[in-house]
């Protein structure tokens, strides 16, 4: 992804053959190892499909299938089901066939990183290294000169996306190619089912589908573009003096132009301006060009300008605020500063969903409660830790359930005061905590709420700028691999005629974390002479998981399967138990 990236970048890929890439062999088989981690791989589609459908086959022949679906447009409606919303509406979700996901994945694989040549930097939503953080910073950076945001909302954003403007966008974009056109185009007018019934659906794109953010970020991209030239660029670039960096406010303030920055996080659209004037004229602006230009509905009701320093205005789940500095320096007296924080009824919610987390545990206290708790604590944690007044925030909310917390902790949980558990918990993140003790159940540490670790760049929004000259290169030490890329890549080349798409994924797998080294002697073996062994018998009920698989060499797995598999003892002594355990299980009856 990192060379495609580069590709595109430098115009080495024919923007109008790029259906070809699409089912490629080594685009199919990171689509289906990409698809194999997803949460929703086990959500069963229309046709009562999922990730476990695609094992019978092999890589090639799964590349002949995204071939013949892409071409002809053969795809299935989607599932349609309600997930509840946080006002206590429900969203619709559609839920697409395993080969209507890997169709999708395979085009998007191809069609983002072009796309990503291209999208404006204020664009923040569904993007390679880009988080809700960045945007959340250049609010809370952008804010302090410019005060008056105009939110605009959108009815039903993805259910309006028109198929004919999608089209439109994604030739002007850059993407040439007739086929992946024409499937994402019938892609968006496909119909769904909703209580046994087909519904023909002629626009919007599903939500929960593997292209839908990407085709919403194309949506929006000319937008975007509109939008960059009013504020992040300030016009024209050909007149010198709105780009001079000591004078460009002045001379802006001296015409009749409005001035804006945008920030956008999917269909969440904010512009700030330095006037209320300003933002008026945008508010009208902006409606004309989503209603006119892209068909889309305003909400009226919930489009609305704020002035930061007399209320409130949420945005990706805070509060935000600004107020004028108290300070002796006459320099900094007066000046705005912007904090955002925690909403009442998000602790509200926050609060029960410990509560529930909570009564989980004191039913059954296991691994599988305990987890549940520290995966939602940390998470709650990681998404707030830019946020102003943090630790008061969460020290309130620890506050509300400490007698829950601490009767249930104090039922079936051992309270110690060894620090290895914690410190090597998520990195270190709560290091400084717990000092005089915490719970601790059988070695895994128990997070408590107000265990506030936040991140001071995040508070001081110093990352509301993106800089990432390739988004899909993620480091030298991200891509470590316990072998050669030279091994993976012939790994990769002969497993694509392997006739189930797990073991041939499991099969690169083991050899890279087990680093080539055999599961008996111990000793390297060259990828050429590699073959992996169940260790379970698929026909004793064994799997193509990673766990029942493991490296040995063309010798030992010869000899392992012939008639006097004995002779391994004398070769390895020191692996008894281990050889003892492979011969029983392919002799077991």
């Amino acid at each position: 992804m990192e060379k495609r990236f580069e590709d595109f970048q430098n115009n080495r890929i024919d923007l109008r053959a790029l259906h070809v890439m699409v089912y490629d062999t080594d685009n199919v088989a990171l689509a289906l190892r990409q698809l194999s981690k997803s949460p929703g791989r086990m959500a069963l589609g229309p046709d009562k499909t999922n990730i476990k459908t695609l094992e019978p086959y092999s890589i090639q022949e799964l590349a002949e299938i995204v071939k013949d679906r892409l071409t002809n447009k053969r795809m299935d409606y989607v599932r349609r089901t309600y997930i509840p919303k946080s006002n206590g509406k429900k969203r619709p979700l559609g839920i697409c066939s395993i080969w209507d996901k890997l169709v999708e994945k395979c085009i998007q694989l191809v069609v983002e990183p072009y796309c990503e040549t291209k999208f404006v930097e204020s664009s923040f939503g569904f993007r390679k290294q880009v988080s809700t953080h960045n945007a959340l910073a250049k609010v809370k950076s952008q804010c302090q000169t410019m005060p008056y945001v105009l939110s605009v909302d959108m009815k039903d954003f993805f259910g309006t996306i028109d198929p004919d403007i999608a089209y439109r966008e994604l030739w002007h974009i850059g993407i040439k190619d007739q086929i992946i056109l024409n499937y994402i185009y019938r892609f968006i007018k496909k119909g769904y089912y909703e209580d046994s019934c087909k519904v023909e659906n002629p626009k919007g794109s599903p939500q929960g589908s593997i292209l839908g953010p990407l085709i919403s970020n194309v949506y929006l991209h000319r937008f975007d573009v509109w939008l960059r030239d009013q504020g992040d660029c300030w016009h024209d670039r050909s007149v010198a003096k709105f780009h001079n960096y000591a004078n460009k406010r002045r001379n802006l303030a001296l015409t009749n132009l409005k001035v804006g920055i945008h920030v956008r996080y999917a269909d969440d659209i904010l512009v700030l301006c330095k006037d209320y004037e300003d933002a008026v004229k945008f508010k009208y602006s902006v409606t004309n060009y989503l209603t006119r230009n892209m068909k889309l509905e305003i909400n009226e009701d919930k489009t609305k300008i704020y002035d930061l320093t007399r209320e409130k205005m949420k945005y990706l789940g805070y509060d935000f605020y600004a107020y004028k500095k108290q300070t002796k320096n006459p320099q900094q007296k007066g000046k705005l500063m912007v904090t955002n924080e925690l909403p009442k009824s998000k602790e509200d919610v926050i609060v029960k969903k410990c509560r529930e987390l909570l009564h989980d545990i004191r039913r059954n206290p296991s691994f599988e409660t305990i987890h549940a708790w520290n995966a939602y604590v940390v998470g709650v944690h990681n998404y707030y830790k830019g946020m102003s007044l943090f630790c008061l925030s969460f020290r309130k909310i620890g506050w509300r359930i400490k007698e829950l917390f601490y009767h249930t902790m104090s039922r079936d949980v051992k309270f110690i005061k060894d620090q290895a558990y914690k410190d090597n918990f998520q990195g270190g993140e709560y290091r400084s905590w717990g000092k005089r003790g915490y719970y601790c159940f059988h070695q895994f540490p128990v997070i408590e709420i107000q265990w506030a670790s936040w991140d001071n760049k995040l508070i001081a929004a110093e990352k509301g700028k993106v800089i990432r000259k390739n988004p899909y290169a993620y480091g030298e030490k991200k891509h470590n691999p316990g072998v050669s890329m030279k091994d993976i890549s012939y790994l990769v080349n002969t497993s694509k005629y392997i006739k189930n798409s797990r073991l041939a994924m499991f099969r690169i797998s083991k050899y890279s974390s087990m680093k080539g080294v055999s599961y008996l002697s111990g000793n390297f073996v060259p990828v050429d002479e590699y073959h992996c062994h169940h260790i379970k018998p698929l026909s004793k009920g064994g799997t193509n998981d990673f766990e029942n698989l493991c490296v040995l060499s063309e010798m030992e797995h010869t000899i392992l399967h012939s008639s006097t598999p004995e002779r391994l003892y004398s070769i390895f002594p020191r692996k008894i138990r281990r050889i003892k355990a492979l011969i029983d299980s392919l002799q077991r009856d």
